[in-house]
Order: structure tokens, then sequence, then C-alpha cells
């Protein structure tokens, strides 16, 4: 058992103990409300439109059904419109049939949470709010409408996460790891430089260090031949070997957007459409893209353009107008998109609102999670702060928006669980002395200035 650092002051439990059933039943209730006002939202005056980049997965999820090639792009990975097109030949041609599946996935992504909190924290009651967290934010759900790869791509490396983190780690479990973090590799190409850090999970003993090497070599090789066909045709498209390459269009897209929130008009600028045009090979188009890059560097200086970055991209991530918000009705000199049809005001507040809530209480709980723990001794608390260290040093270059948050999310909820655990049962993890809640509310503060500033800092619509 944990005792008490000297001067700390011991966890008491805030709230009188409820019966389990009760909390679930409220969980119950305030899921199926949120549930019924995000699928009456999409399709009351007729579908949402499709935004950005889901028209083009849907488009070539319909390619691929025609006998089109399965991975058709340099710069997007395959699984997302692949995945559709399975969707459509088993369930119709419809966004409902991809909706339907999605959302399962989604509740899966809570379960997982739960579970995988549960390994790490060794308390029950943390972990429930965790996946609490997680299911209850509107903006979280709303990700099982559209058709980005964002719920797939988590729902799968939660698997891996999950499957790794067990207190031992078999042949099977390894395998399956493998093929999780594969196939999520073909989702999302982010975890590229994050994947290798899991063959930690294999190290049995640190003094003197004895590793797992079977589980291991079966994890990695499992991951090799799940991405295989997609870096062979990868390879086909580009000439390199690599499932698809964005990062450098992201990376020209991170220095020159200048706003702290998204879908701000960019005026004159058109870097997608320059860069396509830019060149007739992916080798081509980079080489153009390297160039913007380099000019930046050369004619604004390292130090001015990491300030400029330091002081936007973060914004950009947290921003509290997710991808739900963007889409609702609302000025588009806000970046609002209005892709959501004939919005009654009243839903639009309550949707607004809630999702406010929600991202606030994950990000402060967060701050006070991180800041109160008091055990750093299980691995799995440093691979997820890795996870989060990992893309927060991507998105001080890349392109910075909402969405791309989400895998973090589920991590933020897990701290923020350990920090709202302790008003319902003691925790012997967390300390809740003078000097660790005085940093929590420091970088609680940071976290939720990023979140709601940057549309004040920039004054949007002021003219």
């Amino acid at each position: 058992m944990n005792s008490p650092v000297q001067g700390e002051e011991p966890n008491r439990r805030l709230l009188p103990r409820v019966p389990r059933g009760v909390w679930l039943c409220v969980l119950a209730v305030c899921l199926l409300a949120q549930q019924a006002m995000l699928w009456w939202l999409y399709y009351q005056g007729g579908a949402k439109q499709l935004v950005g980049d889901e028209v083009r997965y849907w488009n070539t999820a319909h390619d691929i059904l025609a006998g089109g090639p399965w991975h058709p792009s340099d710069v997007w990975p395959p699984a997302q419109p692949l995945f559709i097109a399975s969707v459509l030949t088993l369930g119709g041609d419809s966004v409902l049939a991809v909706q339907i599946v999605q959302m399962l996935l989604f509740f899966g992504c809570a379960l997982l949470v739960r579970d995988l909190w549960k390994r790490i924290s060794g308390n029950s009651v943390a972990a429930t709010i965790a996946a609490a967290l997680f299911v209850l934010a509107p903006s979280n759900a709303a990700y099982a409408h559209y058709l980005w790869p964002e719920v797939t791509h988590l729902f799968l490396l939660l698997v891996a996460l999950d499957l790794l983190l067990a207190r031992a780690v078999g042949n099977i479990s390894a395998v399956a790891a493998g093929v999780s973090i594969g196939l999520a590799l073909s989702f999302k190409s982010l975890l590229t430089g994050y994947w290798p850090l899991l063959l930690l999970c294999f190290v049995r003993r640190w003094r003197p260090i004895q590793v797992n090497w079977r589980p291991a070599a079966l994890f990695a090789v499992a991951l090799a031949l799940t991405t295989a066909p997609a870096v062979m045709a990868g390879h086909r498209n580009t000439g390199h070997w690599a499932i698809a390459d964005s990062s450098v269009i992201n990376l020209l897209l991170g220095l020159g957007v200048p706003q702290r929130n998204d879908y701000i008009s960019l005026g004159e600028w058109h870097p997608w459409e320059d860069y396509m045009s830019n060149g007739r090979t992916p080798d081509e188009r980079n080489a153009w893209a390297w160039r913007q890059v380099d000019e930046k560097l050369q004619s604004e200086g390292v130090a001015t353009v990491l300030w400029q970055q330091l002081s936007k991209q973060y914004f950009r991530l947290f921003e509290s107008k997710t991808l739900l918000l963007t889409q609702l009705p609302g000025p588009a000199c806000a970046g609002y998109l209005g892709a959501y049809r004939e919005t009654p005001r009243w839903a639009a507040l309550v949707v607004r609102w809630s999702s406010h809530l929600f991202h606030a209480l994950i990000l402060a709980g967060f701050a006070f999670g991180v800041c109160m723990q008091r055990n750093w001794r299980r691995v799995g608390l440093w691979l997820l702060l890795a996870l989060v260290g990992y893309q927060l040093a991507l998105y001080l270059g890349l392109l910075a928006i909402s969405r791309y948050v989400l895998p973090i999310t589920a991590v933020f909820c897990g701290f923020a669980a350990d920090a709202l655990a302790l008003a319902y049962t003691t925790h012997p993890n967390t300390t809740t002395s003078r000097t660790r809640l005085l940093a929590g509310a420091l970088l609680a503060s940071l976290l939720l200035m990023f979140a709601f500033a940057g549309p004040w800092i920039d004054g949007y619509c002021r003219t």
C-alpha cells in the first residue's frame, strides 16, 4: 500500500457513496439523450452535407466498388475507403450503414478506454469515469457519424494498447496487437514514429534487462505483414516503400495557415491546388513544397517561425469549436460551415454548450490528473504520455485541426478520471498536495486558454 508522502494531504472522499446501479442508470439516460440529439441533428431537415475529405472518401469507396484501384492515392492511406466500400457491400449504398458500424466501434472505444485505464490505474471507479467522459462528450460521439477515419483508427490503436498492456503478453496477443497497429497505420499513418515504443511492452525486467523476444518478434512480423500490401501499393504509386505520405503538404499548410481556428478563409492562398499543379509525380510535388518551406524559413528566420507555430498550433488543436460545432450554423468568418441543415437555435445551443462543458472538463481534468499522479513506475502511463507528447511534437509543424486530437482525448479522459474519482473514492495513485494542485491549476488554465481564447485573440467577425 502507498503511504502519503510527508507534507501531502491524504485523499478523502468528497461525495457520499451512491449505489453503482444509480450511476449506471444516469449514464444510460445521458447517453440515450445524447445519441437521440446527435442522430436527430444529422438527419432532421435532410441529411448533413458531406464536408471536405468526407466527399473524397465516399467517392473513392464507390470507385473501388466500380472496379477502380484499391489504393489510388500517394497522399492518403487506403483503409478508410476500403472500410466504407466493405460496409456498403454488406449494408447497401447508404451513409447510415457506415455510421451504424462506426457507432458500434465508438462504443467499443469507450469499453476499451475503461479496460485500459483499469489495467493502468487499478481503480475501477476511475476506469468507469474515463469511459463515461469519453463516450458522453458530444464532439467525440459525433465522429462516428462522419466519414473521416478518426473512430476506426482510434479503435484499432486502443485494441493494441489494451492487448500490450496486459500483465503478460502472449504470442496470440502479440500477433493481434501487431495486426491492429498495422491496420491503424493503414487508416492513418501518423503512428509511424510512435509504434516502435510499443516494443517496451515486451520488456519483462529492466535490471538486468530481460525481453520476451518471441512475442516481440511476432508483434513486429504481424505488423509488417499487415501493412505489406499497402506498402507495396504505395511503392507502385510513388516509388517509395511507404503506405502514403502527406507530411510535406501538411507541413506547408501548418506553417502557412495564420489563424488560431480552423475553416477560416485563406483568401487568395490555395496551397492544395498549388501543390497538385506543381509537379507530375509525388517527388516533384514534394520538392516544390520543400522549396516553399525553405523559403519561409530563410525569409522569416527559424526563431520567428517557431514562435509563430507556438502561438497558434495548440489553439488550433485544442480549440473548443470542434468538428461537430464547426458544422453548425454560424458566421463563415468565424469558421462555421452550416453543414447541418435547418438546425433550430435551441438545438444548436444545447449541442454547443454541452460540447464546451465536456471539452473543458476533459482538458482541466487531465491537467489535474497528470499533476496529481505519484506512482510513475507504471509503464502504461509513460506510453500514454509518450503518445500525447509525440502528437504534440508532430503538430508543432504539421497542420493542426481539432479532429486530430481524438486519440489523445482518450488518454486525457483517463487522467481526468483519476482526478474526478477523488470526489467519490480514495485513490492510492494520486495525491492532493498544494503544490500539485497549483501545478494542475496552471496547466488547466493553459489548456483552457488554448481551447477558448483563439477567436477572441484573432477577433473573428469584428469587422
